[in-house]
């Protein structure tokens, strides 16, 4: 996995925000979401349908997917208690304050 907790984490305290960047080298955004995920969940993304988090369920993975060098992506979605803002860079999940 590729992410990148977004706030300060001490050892004793979970990240609450991470990002993961997609596109050229690094994973496809849909991709990036459920890594995002599957790390604040702290499980292995292969994992995530134990903790209800199938990302089908919430949105067309295609969907994330640019069509062109031109396109931007700017998707927002909860999935199984976390936000997620997809991004033309990066994939950004929050738990969710809800």
């Amino acid at each position: 996995m590729r992410s990148v907790p977004t706030e300060p984490n001490d050892s004793d305290s979970v990240p609450e925000t991470t990002r993961v960047p997609h596109g050229g080298d690094g994973p496809s955004p849909s991709l990036a979401v459920v890594e995002a995920i599957a790390d604040l969940a702290g499980v292995d993304p292969g994992d995530l349908h134990e903790d209800g988090a199938v990302l089908y369920e919430h949105v067309d993975p295609d969907a994330l997917v640019s069509g062109g060098s031109g396109d931007d992506i700017d998707v927002s979605l909860t999935v199984a208690g976390y936000d997620v803002r997809v991004g033309p860079e990066s994939a950004v999940a929050r738990r969710s304050r809800n």
